[in-house]
């Protein structure tokens, strides 16, 4: 079709009825868009164990506690989530490069400016040493943690400075080498006192001292020392496990002694009491019967004498005693023998 107005231009009829249609539908569709941005950002989630902090027009409003989609006011609230359950770690005196895994081991690396510090400064001893420690912290209050610090870890990094500084002073290389809890003890309660004055809202869960390493020279006086201690230590046990022999045998020989003594001692009593016993049960009875006593134990002897002995008797001489001549002496024996006379039929 021509147009009327400009002989020879030809007028698209279908293009002017799409442009009419465009400026009626534009106008819509972007006021729908905008409106489906606005309602996009009029609703946030909040996952359990995180809370939200709303700040409307740029000032606290309120915080959301509670789990699930809640709606604010587009363009005028504006909404920041905290983690306030999970434990937040924080590496100090090195970094981890690379997080290990089932086919590799962690990378670390070390951060000299944070690890450095003075050791037993306090005794006129000082060495310096390197530490490093992982912080655990959780999130206690989200509105003093978004707003009264700007840079919490790093806020937290110049308190542990100072804390693991100033602690590390009063301990000796053997307590800050080998009692890291020691050190974790120290530690602890002065950066959560430090936080606390600045008002960040957070709690410190676990402070863990993972190494403590000397400088060369340090740790080679360090060595020969612990050679030393391990030197006295061990002959100190070597003494200790013969005091521990020597002293129960010393002891249970003297023991036995002593028992043998006492048991020696009852025995000598009671044979004395038995001897005593006996004389008197003799006395009574010879008070009573002297004769046939004296009698008894003349037979007694004599019988004891003829049984061990060999001896002769000779009854051939008068008189009332009679000789008894030993046979051990064989010429006496011979000679008294011999002199006998023979007995005749």
């Amino acid at each position: 079709m021509n147009d009327p107005f400009n002989p020879g231009k030809v007028v698209d009829i279908d293009t002017q009825k799409l442009e009419k249609t465009l400026k009626k539908v534009v106008p819509t569709v972007v006021v729908l868009i905008f409106l489906a941005i606005l309602l996009f950002n009029s609703i946030y989630v909040i996952q359990n164990g995180q809370n939200g902090v709303v700040l409307r027009f740029g000032k606290m409003s309120t915080v959301v506690t509670q789990a699930g989609p809640h709606f604010k006011i587009p363009l005028v609230d504006k909404v920041s989530v905290v983690d306030v359950k999970n434990i937040h770690n924080m590496e100090y005196g090195f970094r981890t490069t690379q997080a290990g895994t089932g086919t590799s081991t962690a990378v670390y690396q070390s951060v000299p400016e944070e690890s450095t510090v003075i050791v037993d400064g306090a005794n006129n001893n000082a060495s310096i040493a390197l530490i490093e420690l992982i912080i655990q912290y959780k999130i206690t209050n989200p509105v003093d943690y978004l707003f009264n610090v700007e840079d919490v870890e790093g806020t937290m990094r110049l308190a542990l400075e100072d804390a693991v500084r100033t602690s590390l002073q009063s301990f000796t290389l053997d307590e800050a080498k080998t009692q890291k809890e020691l050190i974790d003890a120290a530690v602890k309660p002065s950066l959560q006192k430090k936080m606390d004055e600045y008002g960040a809202g957070i709690e410190i869960v676990i402070v863990a001292a993972q190494n403590v390493k000397f400088l060369p020279n340090v740790e080679t006086a360090y060595q020969a020392k612990e050679n030393a201690n391990q030197y006295k230590n061990g002959k100190q046990e070597d003494a200790e496990r013969y005091y521990n022999t020597v002293i129960p045998q010393a002891e249970a020989e003297a023991t036995q002694l002593v028992e043998s003594a006492h048991a020696y001692k009852a025995e000598t009593i009671a044979a004395a009491n038995a001897g005593v016993a006996q004389f008197n049960a003799l006395y009574s009875e010879y008070i009573n019967n002297p004769t046939i006593l004296k009698e008894k134990y003349y037979i007694e002897a004599l019988t004891t004498f003829l049984k061990n002995n060999n001896v002769v008797i000779d009854a051939t001489e008068t008189g009332d005693m009679n000789k008894f001549y030993n046979l051990n002496q064989s010429d006496l024996a011979k000679e008294k023998i011999d002199s006998l006379p023979v007995p005749t039929n």
